[in-house]
Parts: structure tokens; C-alpha cells; sequence
């Protein structure tokens, strides 16, 4: 069987109501207006400046975390983290981006 990849190309952004929510917590926590909601994986959605992410995450039923890749390590599980309790972290996310981005 073949299968086709989608590197390169726009994706439906597909995400759910509290995807949505996350995001619009994570506009207001940070003060980023340049702040993008995307889809670069078919498993997780991105809120992203430029080309880099800032956060990457994922709410469904079966799955409930965010990851910050480059400030911290590893995915922080949302059923034991309010995304308010990282705001300190999603500041320096966006911060973090914007100077990977110049």
C-alpha cells in the first residue's frame, strides 16, 4: 500500500471545541497577537509564531496534554495542570519563539 504524506501542506485545522478553548487561553495568557492556530501533525494541534512552535497539543477524550517544546521537556498532562498554572512557561514559549524567529 502507498501512502501519500502531507509535508509541505496546509492541513484542516480539525481541532476540538476545548482545542479551541486552549488556544484562546493561551492568546490571553501570553499577549500574543502573532499567535497561530495550525495543524502540522495529523496528531496534535500547534499555536505557533512564524514557523515556530510555541505549543503543541492535543484534548480529546482519550488524550489531554500540551508540550512546550523548547521550554520545557516532555508533555504536561491537563487533567493535572490548569493551562493558567503555566503561564510563566507560555510566556517564555512566545518569548522563546520570537527569538528563534528573529
Amino acid at each position: 500500500m502507498i501512502e501519500f504524506s502531507n509535508y509541505g501542506n496546509a492541513r484542516d485545522l480539525n481541532c476540538t471545541d476545548a482545542e479551541l478553548d486552549i488556544f484562546g487561553q493561551l492568546c490571553t495568557l501570553s499577549g500574543a497577537e502573532d499567535l497561530r492556530l495550525e495543524r502540522k501533525s495529523d496528531s496534535y494541534v500547534t499555536a505557533s509564531i512564524g514557523p515556530t512552535d510555541v505549543a503543541r497539543f492535543k484534548f480529546t477524550d482519550r488524550a489531554k496534554w500540551i508540550s512546550l517544546p523548547y521550554v520545557q521537556p516532555g508533555k504536561i498532562k491537563l487533567g493535572s495542570a490548569d493551562i493558567s498554572s503555566l503561564s510563566d512557561l507560555i510566556r517564555e514559549a512566545v518569548e522563546m519563539a520570537r527569538k528563534i524567529n528573529g
